[in-house]
This record gives structure tokens, C-alpha cells and sequence, in this order.
């Protein structure tokens, strides 16, 4: 979006029932599709600290942070969670978990095949007592359909989030 406001995408999952939150830092334009490429792809990790203040500016201090985590075949393959390390020092609970294995990288998804992607996350047990009746800020690196940090927030709400709203870096 080149203006603030609630985008054409949430006006249509909000028209469809669903009154998920989500706030975008920056535009999603060449630029940063370059830097995530080498960011996520390329796996320069030193980049993780060009967008770190700008993230903690935005996070609320009565909210418990909860990142979206990334597949165990991810984490190997990349070595980090882009999250993770766009949040630097903030303190996070990883109340969630991908459940599965995904065939094939968001990345390489057009957007339909996103927005009918099928959940993909479950509850980290290890946490679930934490997210009960807490306000929870989940923090995604893009936004491109929603459908990723919409299916993140119905877990969390259907374990007992108080309420979820989402911030990601851009959209």
C-alpha cells in the first residue's frame, strides 16, 4: 500500500468473518525483495539487525510476542528463523510449531495456492499455559495473502489467547 489504512486484502477476509488485525512496518517492493533473498535465501544473517529497532519501536509492551516459527527442515537448511532473528533481543515465547513437513517453500506459491494452503501449525505444549488469557503479538517477516498468520492466530485464540493481532515487517 503507498497509504495507510486498512488494505483491499483485509476489507476481503473482514467481509468473509474474519476480524484478525495485522500492521505492516514497510512496503513490500523490489528493495525488500532483495533483502530478504539474501536475508533468507542467501542466509546473510548480519542483515537480521538493519530492521531490529524499527520492530521493537512497534511491539506493545502488555502483548506476548509469539513469532512464526519455521519447519525443522527450514531451521537446518537456513541455519535460523528470519523472525526470530528480526525480533534481536525481544523476548518471545515459542507457543507455536509447524506441525508438518511443507512440500514445496511459500516462496515458490502463487497467490491462490497460498490462500488455500490447509493449517499448518499446532501448539508448542511446552507453552500453552503461557498464551492463556494473554493478549499475543504474533510477528511474521511478509505479508502476502494473510492466510500464514491468520491460520497462527486460530490456533492461538482456539488455545486460549485472550487476543492476537499481527505485525510484520511488510507487506
Amino acid at each position: 500500500m503507498d497509504k495507510s489504512g486498512i488494505c483491499i486484502d483485509c476489507q476481503k477476509w473482514h467481509q468473509l468473518g474474519d476480524d484478525f488485525v495485522n500492521k505492516s512496518i514497510f512496503q513490500y517492493n523490489d528493495a525488500m525483495k532483495d533483502f530478504m533473498h539474501r536475508y533468507k535465501f542467501v542466509g546473510d544473517y548480519q542483515l537480521r539487525m538493519i530492521f531490529q529497532q524499527e520492530i521493537r519501536k512497534k511491539i506493545r509492551k502488555d502483548f506476548l510476542v509469539v513469532p512464526i516459527p519455521v519447519s525443522t527442515e527450514t531451521k537446518i537448511n537456513r541455519g535460523f528463523n528470519q523472525v526470530v532473528g528480526l525480533l534481536g533481543d525481544t523476548e518471545y515465547v515459542d507457543a507455536l510449531m509447524v506441525k508438518e513437513k511443507r512440500k514445496v517453500r511459500q516462496s515458490e506459491l502463487n497467490r491462490q495456492q497460498r490462500i488455500h494452503n490447509k493449517q499448518v501449525f499446532t501448539i508448542n505444549p511446552k507453552h500453552v499455559s503461557e498464551i492463556v488469557d494473554r493478549k499475543i503479538l504474533l510477528v511474521d517477516d511478509i505479508y502476502t495473502t494473510g492466510t500464514t498468520i491468520r491460520h497462527a492466530a486460530r490456533v492461538l485464540r482456539k488455545n486460549g489467547a485472550k487476543q492476537v493481532l499481527g505485525l510484520t515487517l511488510c507487506r
